[in-house]
Formats: structure tokens, sequence, C-alpha cells
């Protein structure tokens, strides 16, 4: 985590008092159990947005490699300068812990007496946190909440979920993203995580939602085509027969058909342009949604 420190501690003196944060984590390293460690964890997150201010954190081109060849798939672009200063400071403090299981109790004692934005920071640096069995239970916690920025700051743009979380535990957090009414495209490892469990789940969605005279976010139908599964993809290939051309509907089965590592459902649509970014391509269509 030091590494992670490091780059933090540049990116923040670059926009704001990089002195103040650096004597922070100072101060949290060479904490005591006389020092209330847990207690100067708190005044620091909590202050922080006045020291530092809430701009967005945009990192330069340059930045955004560094902290890449760290971790494959990290993503600040929503990320303010004071969300990325409590993330440091968390790290920070761990830097004394003995191991996986102090991290996780440290982060559960935040999450229980943390503010909304605390929490919100708190999950956002799952993206930085080491990819450790001990987290899960915490990971948990961020699936399960019904807190939408913070379910969205675990789920959202965050390479840990793919990595990490047991399929049921995805599962359920790729379907929460429909209950919360949130993008689907932002959520890393679709396509290597799709399961026919998976699949099946989103067919009863499907179908309940039909049955109540609901619309559905058309990144369902890119999910059913990755997935494996009969049912879904017949209810893909009834879908296509029963939509009109040219609709945003339309667009959206012809490039979840294209996605598909299945022969069957990409037999529904037309070839498209070589090298299409498909994230980028769900992104376009969830703001043409919005």
């Amino acid at each position: 985590m030091r590494a992670w420190q490091e780059l933090l501690q540049g990116w923040l003196s670059a926009r704001a008092d990089g002195d103040w944060y650096a004597r922070q984590c100072q101060d949290l390293a060479h904490a005591t159990a006389g020092d209330r460690p847990l207690n100067l964890l708190f005044k620091a997150m909590g202050i922080a947005p006045r020291k530092l201010g809430k701009q967005d954190l945009a990192l330069s081109e340059a930045e955004q490699r560094q902290a890449r060849a760290l971790q494959p798939g990290f993503d600040s672009s929503r990320w303010s300068v004071d969300q990325a200063a409590r993330v440091g400071l968390i790290l920070a403090a761990a830097g004394n812990l003995p191991d996986g299981a102090a991290f996780a109790a440290l982060l559960d004692e935040l999450a229980n007496q943390g503010d909304i934005q605390e929490q919100i920071a708190l999950y956002q640096g799952f993206a930085l946190y080491p990819q450790d069995s001990a987290l899960l239970a915490r990971a948990g916690e961020a699936v399960r909440s019904g807190i939408r920025p913070v379910f969205a700051a675990f789920a959202l743009r965050d390479p840990w979920p793919q990595a990490m979380l047991p399929q049921a535990a995805w599962n359920q957090m790729v379907v929460k993203t429909f209950f919360l009414d949130l993008p689907l495209w932002p959520i890393q490892g679709l396509a290597d995580r799709a399961n026919q469990d998976l699949g099946e789940i989103l067919c009863d969605l499907a179908a309940e939602r039909a049955a109540a005279g609901r619309g559905l976010n058309l990144e369902l139908w890119r999910l059913l085509a990755l997935c494996p599964g009969e049912r879904g993809h017949a209810l893909l290939r009834r879908q296509y027969a029963d939509t009109r051309p040219g609709t945003h509907e339309m667009y959206a089965l012809q490039l979840a058909a294209r996605e598909s590592p299945h022969a069957d459902v990409r037999a529904l649509a037309p070839a498209g342009l070589p090298g299409i970014e498909f994230s980028d391509e769900w992104e376009r269509l969830a703001q043409w949604r919005e």
C-alpha cells in the first residue's frame, strides 16, 4: 500500500495543501495505542474536505497510467480530492496493522461510525486495497447497501469486485444495480464473470418487470447475451423479433448480440464495425436513456 500512498501524496500536493495531508499521514503512521489512532483517523477524515477542497481529482493521462500500473482497471473519473485524501488516510492508518483481518476490523469501525461521505470514500478505496479475502465481509455489506451512492462507490468502476467476489455475491451485486437504477456499463468484468445462474435470475427479473408493466434497463440484454443459457438466449430472440428497427432498444439488442461469445446470439445481428469498444457504446446508450 506504500506505493499508493506515494502516488496519492503526489496527486494531492499538486492540487491542494499537500503539507497538511502529509502531516496527517505521518501522525497516523506513527501513532501508538496511547494516541488513540482511530480517533486521529476520524478527525483527519472529518476535516479533509475543509482543508483540501472537494474539487474533482481530475488525474492527468500520465497520472492515470501510473495508477493503472499498480492496479489494472483503476478508474478515478468520479473521485474528488477529499475522497482521495480520505482513502490515503485510511491507508496510512493501516500501515501498522499486522494483517488483513486487522485491516478489515478498521474498515468495519469506519463504516459503522462514519457518515455517508466517509463511507463512500471507504468503499471507493477498495480499488486500492489488497485483494484479500479478509475484506469479503465488508464488501458484502457494500453489496447489501440500499444507499445508492454507497453501493455505487463499491460496485462501479472498481476492479476489486471482479477479482474477489464469490459468484453468489457477484450476481447479487449485478442484479442490485438494476433495482437501484444504476448503469451497468461501469461494472468491471461483466463479460468475464457472466454465468448461467445470473442469466436465470435476469430472465426472472425480465418476466417480473413485464408482468408489472414496467420498463427494462436495456443493458439487461447485454448481460443475457453474455451469459450462457438457452432460456436467456430464447428471450433475446423473441425480443429481437418483436422490436421495431431503428429504436434504441433495437440498437441495444444488436449491440448485445455483437458482443456475445455465443454463436447463436451473434447470428441475430449484422456484423458491426471492427474494433468497436463495447463499453463505450453501452455508455452512450445509457446516456441516451438518461
